[in-house]
């Protein structure tokens, strides 16, 4: 009798986005043994990082020792620096697990597909924005909030949180409760 071949193990995805500004401490957070090996233990397969303008960063990452914890846990890392939204989209929908920066955008493609996120506010940034939407968004549930040098506590978190679902109702009705919550915010901030 001949040996049956093994299933093939199913890709679990997990996709790491800095979206279109510079976040290298994000690849940086991400990119070294200790996470490799978490997020091998939580049962993901293969990394894809979207790291925008920093091609070097995500090199000088990928380190012998980086190297050697991928080989041993099998697995893959892949790497672009920019796409189209359609794309960026498609990256989202074949996730399992999305670590991202909290720009809103990706957020919302996540709540629509439903995606596990771990999101860290990009601090270079202008006025907080991300801090502030990062903040709300987890205080209802709707992601993980980490921050660089708390990052595996918030992957580890990520595997067995109660993810708040948003509802299937059309973007338009998110855009209109994002409004609302940015609404609050920016009154909390001039008033509070």
């Amino acid at each position: 009798m001949a040996p049956q071949d093994s299933e093939p193990v199913a890709d679990r995805k997990v996709f790491v986005t800095v979206g279109t500004t510079t976040f290298d401490g994000l690849i940086q957070a991400v990119l070294v043994p200790p996470i490799i090996s978490m997020l091998h233990s939580q049962g993901y397969t293969s990394i894809r990082v979207q790291h925008g303008e920093s091609t070097e960063i995500y090199q000088a990452c990928l380190t012998p020792e980086l190297e050697a914890e991928l080989a041993k846990c099998g697995m893959s890392i892949t790497a672009f620096a920019y796409a189209d939204s359609d794309e960026i989209t498609e990256e989202i929908k074949f996730a399992e697990l999305v670590i991202s920066h909290a720009g809103s955008g990706t957020i919302l493609e996540c709540l629509r597909y439903q995606k596990r996120i771990v999101v860290v506010p990009n601090r270079s940034l202008m006025e907080n924005h991300q801090l502030e939407l990062a903040n709300e968004m987890s205080k209802q549930k709707y992601v993980v909030k980490g921050n660089l040098k708390n990052i595996d506590i918030a992957i580890d978190r990520s595997a067995t949180y109660p993810y708040r679902h948003f509802p299937r109702t059309g973007s338009k009705v998110f855009a209109e409760v994002l409004e609302e919550e940015l609404d609050k915010l920016d009154k909390d901030t001039m008033y509070g």
